[in-house]
């Protein structure tokens, strides 16, 4: 395997993460480590590679972070920037591991800069480990960067004539030990992700409004959608202030299995965002919760509440990432040792 030093000081290592990966090849099937030393990289950044690892030293000095909002005029004046242009970390096609760092959009909260993601994770087979993700509405999105229509994004040429495959059949996040934080509609997208000993933070709002941590839009046909395991739901939000979530689509499909719920999660647990074909359709899904926030009897009608013990094995990492090619969630070391390193 390459490796790679990212430095902020070092003058013999690359200094910006954009640089580090310019430098690896499209067509490079050997796997390359890009180990970034401790330091604040101001920075926006477009991945499309394969096997490609990204390892700082530890969140708390390793942060990249950068401002845009959607409310931003863009350079041209043609308008906004919208949603999906503001990610400070954009990752496009497969096989792609983080771990370590902080990704902060510093925009500020949504009544100021609108939307403003972090993270934007369009890439397949894509993991993170002991990584933060910091922001205000729509921190994270997991969803294919085909789904919204990359000739209507503000792209730079490397990346959007990049000979790296963008599109897949199932676009598959694995998240363990992260910390994600933000106020409304802070995860969302269509992706299947799998959020492992996580802790999910509401922060508090400036206003009296409630507050969202999802809002899936999982396609048709797709098992899963967005999945919660043994993650811990922190905030310093109001007492019964926050929904697990709302269906951007109808078809939304979120589960929360041995979680525990502060008590800022409101009763009712759930929101229709005013769509009644949505509470036909969609599907929520509550499993062996615990905490003040988790209160199964006063929960809506359109959410579910199970105890099945077969849900251990549904739910479980190996079984809601598998796809075709038996992902795990590891990761990816070698084209002929895909597997190499163990999700847990």
């Amino acid at each position: 395997m390459q490796t790679i030093h990212l430095s902020r000081t070092d003058p013999d290592a690359f200094h910006s993460l954009q640089e580090a990966v310019l430098a690896i090849p499209d067509d490079r099937s050997e796997p390359v480590r890009i180990l970034v030393s401790p330091g604040i990289y101001e920075e926006k950044v477009w991945i499309r590679k394969e096997n490609l690892e990204i390892i700082g030293e530890q969140p708390e000095n390793t942060i990249f972070r950068y401002g845009d909002g959607a409310r931003k005029p863009r350079p041209d004046g043609s308008g906004e920037y919208g949603t999906f242009n503001t990610a400070v970390l954009l990752l496009a096609g497969q096989n792609i591991h983080v771990e370590n760092l902080t990704v902060e959009n510093t925009a500020g909260p949504g009544s100021i800069a609108g939307q403003a993601l972090a993270l934007y994770a369009a890439a397949d087979r894509c993991s993170f480990r002991n990584c933060r993700f910091i922001g205000w509405q729509d921190t994270l999105f997991a969803g294919d960067a085909e789904d919204c229509s990359m000739k209507r994004l503000m792209l730079p040429d490397f990346f959007a004539q990049s000979s790296v495959p963008a599109a897949h059949p199932v676009i598959r996040n694995y998240f363990r030990d992260c910390y994600i934080s933000g106020d409304v509609d802070f995860i969302f997208g269509p992706s299947t992700a799998y959020f492992d000993h996580c802790e999910i933070h509401s922060r508090k709002r400036q206003s009296e409004d409630r507050a969202f941590i999802t809002a899936a839009s999982t396609p048709a046909g797709q098992e899963y959608g967005l999945v919660f395991s043994h993650c811990r739901l922190t905030g310093d939000s109001q007492y019964h202030s926050v929904y697990l979530g709302r269906p951007w689509r109808d078809l939304a499909k979120t589960a929360f299995v041995h979680c525990h719920m502060d008590s800022h999660i409101c009763p009712e647990g759930w929101h229709n965002w005013g769509k009644a074909r949505a509470e036909a359709l969609c599907s929520y899904v509550e499993a062996f919760n615990s905490g003040p926030g988790a209160q199964p009897q006063a929960r809506v009608p359109f959410s579910r509440q199970l105890d099945n013990p077969e849900l251990e094995s549904y739910y479980s990492v190996e079984n809601v990432l598998r796809g075709e090619d038996g992902w795990r969630g590891e990761v990816i070391c070698s084209p002929t040792q895909p597997h190499c390193l163990p999700a847990r």
